[in-house]
């Protein structure tokens, strides 16, 4: 395998090492699957806000590295949920479980005032529900 420093280039060889798959793993990949289809069962509102809230929050970092994605937002504002409420699995959540359990993400503005996402400009004006 051969990797090169991106700043120096310096260019070095060493063996590849078959990486260790472990039950973190087969977690975190049923994790992004049910989110991914979380991600598609929400309501068109809610997808908008998500998209506005995205577009809005890299305005706010404009100049740093990444660009964040109303998926990424999505996923990095249930991950905040689940430190939160550790009894929540995201393994199986869905959106009806989101308004069943009135859990602070029902709007993207529930989650901006419980902190689960950081305040941007305007983030008053998106509370279109999940479903």
């Amino acid at each position: 395998m051969y990797c090169q420093d991106k700043k120096t280039g310096v260019v070095w060889v060493r063996e590849y090492v078959e990486p260790e798959i472990t039950d973190h793993n087969h977690y975190i990949g049923s994790v992004s699957k049910n989110l991914g289809v979380f991600f598609k069962s929400v309501s068109v509102g809610y997808m908008q806000d998500l998209r506005d809230y995205a577009d809005r929050y890299n305005l706010m970092t404009l100049g740093e590295a990444g660009r964040a994605t109303a998926y990424a937002l999505l996923y990095k504002m249930m991950y905040a949920l689940k430190k939160e409420m550790p009894t929540i699995d995201l393994m199986t959540i869905t959106p009806a479980d989101v308004v069943a359990d009135d859990l602070p993400v029902k709007t993207i503005r529930d989650a901006v005032e419980s902190g689960l996402l950081p305040e941007v400009d305007r983030w008053e004006g998106l509370g279109n529900t999940i479903l």
